[in-house]
Parts: C-alpha cells; structure tokens; sequence
C-alpha cells in the first residue's frame, strides 16, 4: 500500500486498486479494492481529492503507520469547520468549548497510547478546507512535541486548545485576501497579520472563563519570531510564551508542505531542512531540534532516488533514524529494473547512501 498523487496514476498500462476506501463529504466515493480506471479518476479529480491510498505491484507488502486514522483525521477536520463557521457567524452561535475539548481529549488518547512517539505528516489534503485542515495538523503536531517535552495531560490540553484555534482570527479576514493568489499589497498584509490579535480578542471576550490565559497566549503570540522580529507584539526570545513557540514551528511547517494558493507544497525533508535553517532567528532552536528529532521525513510507500542514482519505495522506517528507512530497490543504478528481486537497503547500515530526493513515481528523474 502507497499513499500516491491522482495526477501519477496511469490505468491504462498497470493496475491499481483503492487501498483505504475514498470518502467525500462523509459519503463513500470507491470502496476498498476497487480496480482504478479512467472513470474513476476523473471522478476523484472532480471531487478535488489529490492524494489516495493504493495497492500495486510495487508497494506489496508495505503498511503505512497513519498517526490518525484517515476516518479520524475527517471527522475531526469536519468539527474544526463547523465551529470556526460558527464563530463567522456571530455572538449569538459561537464556538460550543464541550465539543472542542472532547475533540481534543479523544484525539490525545489516541496519540498517548502509541508506543512510538513519531510524526507522520497527514498529505491527504483539500485546498477548499486548508484552513480547518491546517488547524488539526497544527494542533497534532503541537501534541507530539508537547509529549517530547513532558508535559502532563493537562497542558497538553491547554496547548492543543490554544494551537486548534491559533487561526480563529482569520474567519474575520476578508476571505478574498486570505485566498489571493498573487502578491499582496502591503494594505493586505496588514490585514492578514490582525488575526491573531483578532483572535484573541474574540476568545476573550466570548469564553474567558472557558480558555486558559496559556492557551489565549498561543493564539495571540503564534506569529512572534525568536529575533523579535515577528507580529503583533515583536517580542523576541523567551519573552514569547513556550506553548506559542511551539506552535509558530508547528504552523510554518505544516504551511510549508500543504498546497496554497499561491505556491505548490514542497516535500517534508525540504520543509525540515528550512526550518532547521531558521533556528535561532524565527524560532526556539531546541524546541525545532526536538520537533525535527520525531517527524517522518520519508514516509513509507514513498518512491526515492538514492545517492547512487537507484530507486526504491520506503519500505520501512528506523524508528531512531528517521531520515535514513530501509529502502525496496525497484531500479538499480544502472537502470535495471529490480522489483521483483526483493532487494532491500537498510540506509543505516549502508552508510555511503543515502535520498537525494523523492520523487512523484517511479518514472520521474
């Protein structure tokens, strides 16, 4: 089983069938085993669903370690949207906090009884949703560094809060701004960076006895650099609340490897790379060491080009070495078609390799 882009799928010279059944709006698109043909993928394309779990030859054998169910991740998507739209909507409706904290209570049971405290970046995305999708991938990726942290149960409930409504403020941002594809004008980037003193304002004033001041702080300060440099307060170092440093790596990150609509994602270990690179000017550098130390760079059914010019499928992970799986070869580096040989490279153990890049299939150079 391999997570792959629709766009890569050719059904006219292999096969390939659904491996994880295909939801829309709740409702099952294909089921599980489906053969994928031409129809279907038109359908899938015109649903604006990118990203679909598949078994094929290549990927026999591979069982991909979802931090959340695709189920779970949906139907905690759809509880994000339906607050924050009826946060839009005005005094009278609001945000119903019971619904949020359970949401969030059983989405940290879920991740506290995982016995390998890693990351697997969700890709199954919508660009109509990104930001309720944004929201939730922000707030797991907060919980998994609050745990590396140790926090207790009760601040990770605290910091997940304040992370799952870090961009509440942007439902009251022109939604034509925040979807604009070109450059901003600066006017526009003035409005965008009031979110999160819009915000905080509306938490506060609408459910202060219902958010910890932690988890205000978080959504108030997500956008404060470490150098000062940052909005809205330009505060700089330890002067920015832990739980709001968290987030602000958590936030570029997750922005980094989604689609917008005005740039494409770029891949996981690009995105750790750059966020590596920012240490110490945008972001607490041990809180991003610590972040980096447990996210998935290369996730399993990924296809790669290795150093020596081979190519393979990410069989597997090295739970203490993440960046460095063990790797099916499919094609050797003289071209020679490998699939059927069975060959694997722990990358651990072969030490003069390692991914030079990934890649979309294995056709791509």
């Amino acid at each position: 089983m391999r997570l792959v882009n629709v766009n890569y799928i050719d059904v006219e010279k292999y096969e390939y069938y659904v491996a994880k059944s295909i939801y829309s709006n709740g409702i099952v698109l294909l089921q599980e085993n489906v053969k994928l043909n031409l129809n279907y993928i038109k359908q899938l394309d015109s649903k604006n669903i990118q990203y679909i779990y598949i078994s094929d030859e290549i990927s026999e054998g591979i069982e991909p370690n979802d931090t959340i169910s695709i189920e779970k991740y949906r139907e905690v998507k759809e509880v994000i949207k339906d607050q924050f739209n009826m946060a839009k909507k005005g005094k009278n409706i609001g945000l119903n906090m019971n619904i949020i904290n359970n949401t969030i209570s059983e989405l940290l049971d879920t991740i506290t009884s995982k016995r390998d405290i890693s990351y697997s970046i969700n890709e199954i995305r919508m660009s109509d949703d990104y930001l309720y999708e944004h929201s939730l991938n922000v707030m797991v990726s907060c919980l998994y560094t609050g745990i590396l942290m140790q926090y207790d149960k009760m601040k990770l409930q605290k910091l997940a809060l304040g992370a799952i409504l870090h961009d509440i403020g942007k439902v009251f941002v022109d939604s034509d701004i925040l979807n604009k594809p070109g450059k901003l004008t600066s006017e526009e980037r003035v409005e965008i960076e009031k979110h999160p003193e819009l915000g905080y304002r509306y938490v506060s004033d609408n459910y202060g006895n219902e958010i910890s001041a932690l988890s205000k702080q978080i959504i108030l300060q997500h956008h404060e650099k470490w150098n000062g440099k940052g909005y809205p307060n330009q505060l700089s170092g330890d002067l920015i609340y832990e739980m709001a440093r968290i987030c602000s790596v958590a936030d570029v990150f997750d922005a980094l490897t989604a689609d917008r609509v005005y740039r494409k994602k770029i891949p996981i270990y690009k995105a750790s790379e750059y966020i590596y690179s920012l240490g110490y000017n945008d972001f607490d550098f041990d809180i991003v060491k610590l972040f980096l130390s447990r996210i998935v760079k290369f996730k399993q059914g990924s296809i790669v080009k290795l150093s020596d010019g081979a190519k393979g499928i990410v069989y597997d992970q090295n739970k203490h070495m993440l960046d460095r799986p063990i790797i099916k070869l499919l094609v050797n580096k003289n071209g020679k078609n490998m699939a059927h040989k069975n060959i694997f490279i722990d990358l651990i153990e072969e030490k003069t390799l390692f991914i030079e890049k990934q890649l979309e299939n294995i056709f791509s150079n």
